[in-house]
Parts: structure tokens; C-alpha cells; sequence
């Protein structure tokens, strides 16, 4: 799920100037898609749900094969996903499917390896808790509506809201582990910091982007 790196506002705004705020935003979208189509295997699809509709050519420049793209829907965020999985899920067919964030700095080939392997053994709901009380992906092997509907999108307990969605339903969900996506500028600084005690190939395109700034 993408945002063109030139749309929307965000609290980095007010921090940061729109060219360097538009390659952050480039640079987490890209290290995004590398680590999506290193986990992914030669059957699997791999789509980017974009947004907003006339941001198809700046998304295409940074996602190369094997994604393909679609727009995503009209609505608030909860229905532009329960969209995407009826995309995947019923369209296409695809016997389960996942959606991450593009805005997760430190996602990495064993979360997605370890959501997987939950979602195609047991059939749950997978989520991983996102440190602001959201989620920074889920996946299902069956359209679960109810999941998307009276969350209350962008607060810090989407999360929770969700699980007891989950519950109402009887839909056993498994998590994994956390990670913290960017909103703000102490996320900025503590990815910095984080950074310096991973290996070089861990968010290359972000990385550089810090070793870029001025």
C-alpha cells in the first residue's frame, strides 16, 4: 500500500523541505519494495496498491518487476485494504495474501517469511503491531470485512481495535514481531541512530538518503 513520494502531508513537514521530504518518501518506498521482492517466491504476485489515481507514473518509476500496479479504491483506509484483499484474494485468486506499509523503515525478509508461514499453516489473520498502537501489515487467506470496518484510522489504537474486531468474529489472529514506521521527526532521528548498528544493506536507499542531507 503506497502513497506517491510527492503527495500528502505529513508531520515531516514541518521539518523537512518538500524536495528532501519527496526523497525520503521515494527512498522508503523503494528499500520497501527490495525487501517485498526478496521474500516473495517465483509464483507469488507482487502489486503495489497506489494512491493518489494520477501517481501511477511516479510509483512505476520506483517499483520494478516483478510488481505490477493498481489504484487503490475511493474510501478511508480501512477500505481501501478490505479492496486490495478482494483484489487479491478473489480476482486474482491468490490462496492468501499480505499488505505491508511503505513507510517501515526496518521491515526485512524474515518478518514477511514469518508472516507467511503463520497465514499459509494456520489460515489466521497475521498483523505486525506497528509501535504507534497501528499495524504495519496484515494478511488473510479469506476476506474478513468486519476488520476494516468502525477502526478509527491514525490513532493509537488500531491495533487493539482491531484485535477485538477479531475476537467479536471468532477470527483466531497471530502477531509478530513489532516494528515503528515514521511519522515524526523523533522517529527520523531514532532511525538515524538505528541504522548505525545494522548492516550496510539493511534500508540502503534511506541510509544514504541520511548521508545525503544538508
Amino acid at each position: 500500500m503506497a502513497r506517491a513520494p510527492s503527495a500528502g502531508k505529513t508531520r515531516l513537514g514541518a521539518h523537512l523541505s518538500p524536495s528532501r521530504l519527496q526523497a525520503l518518501r521515494a527512498a522508503l518506498l523503494a528499500d520497501t519494495l527490495d525487501v517485498v521482492a526478496s521474500a516473495r517466491s517465483e509464483a507469488d504476485d507482487a502489486v503495489v496498491f497506489f494512491t493518489p489515481e494520477d501517481g501511477e507514473a511516479e510509483i512505476a518509476a520506483l517499483a520494478p518487476r516483478p510488481f505490477s500496479l493498481a489504484g487503490q479504491s475511493s474510501g478511508d483506509l480501512g477500505e481501501r485494504m478490505r479492496a486490495a484483499f478482494e483484489d487479491l484474494l478473489i480476482s486474482r485468486r491468490c490462496d492468501a495474501a499480505l499488505l505491508v506499509g511503505s513507510d517501515i523503515p526496518l521491515l526485512d525478509t524474515a518478518a514477511i517469511a514469518d508472516a507467511r508461514a503463520i497465514l499459509l499453516s494456520t489460515r489466521a489473520v497475521v498483523l505486525g503491531p506497528a509501535e504507534d498502537g497501528g499495524y504495519y501489515l496484515i494478511g488473510m487467506s479469506q476476506v474478513h470485512a468486519d476488520l476494516f470496518d468502525a477502526i478509527e484510522w491514525g490513532t493509537s489504537h488500531v491495533l487493539a481495535d482491531t484485535l477485538r474486531a477479531a475476537e467479536r468474529g471468532g477470527i483466531d489472529a497471530h502477531l509478530i514481531r513489532h516494528a515503528f514506521d515514521i511519522d515524526t521527526i523523533e522517529d527520523l532521528h531514532r532511525l538515524e541512530r538505528d541504522l548505525k548498528a545494522r548492516s550496510a544493506a539493511t534500508a540502503p536507499r534511506v541510509r544514504n538518503w541520511f548521508a545525503t542531507s544538508t
